[in-house]
């Protein structure tokens, strides 16, 4: 009986301690832009296909949803800090970023005849490097800069989360 209390003790702990590890999914952010649908499309599917611009590569734009997915890599240290972190295990503290990547998924919604509703979803990741060759991918939490940052330049006041 002492056995089985400790084995549900100690099974308790290893899944606790995954669950407090364990981070959120993609927080999306969503604004009010005071153009037609149509229109917020063609500015943000501009804006991604130009990658001289916005460092983003775009990789689908559906008018008929209104889906834009459009994704960067190789982001820098300074830019990636702003942008996301990452929670890291005590053993991956000292890794340093090797590689920091976000995958866009953007809704342009109608909302009114001259009004749209934009949502910006941002899944970040990031690859860490440790001493030796050892390296460490993870999903990261968003600080929701990059994601204002879009609804910014689609012309769109922030509405909430």
């Amino acid at each position: 009986m002492k056995r089985l209390s400790i084995a549900i003790a100690v099974g308790a702990a290893i899944l606790w301690s995954g669950l407090a590890v364990a981070q959120p999914a993609v927080i999306p952010r969503i604004g009010q832009a005071p153009h037609s649908a149509g229109e917020t499309f063609r500015k943000l599917k501009g804006y991604f296909s130009d990658e001289a611009a916005s460092q983003f590569h775009l990789l689908s734009a559906d008018s008929k949803s209104g889906i834009i997915v459009a994704k960067r890599s190789g982001i820098d240290t300074r830019t990636w800090s702003e942008w996301a972190f990452c929670k890291m295990s005590p053993s991956h503290l000292l890794d340093s970023l090797d590689d920091g990547s976000v995958t866009l998924r953007i809704k342009v919604d109608r909302s009114g005849k001259h009004s749209s509703y934009v949502r910006v979803d941002a899944d970040f990741e990031g690859t860490y490097g440790g001493l030796g060759s050892n390296q460490n991918t993870q999903q990261c939490v968003s600080n929701g800069v990059l994601e204002q940052n879009i609804l910014a330049t689609a012309g769109a006041a922030p509405s909430g989360t």
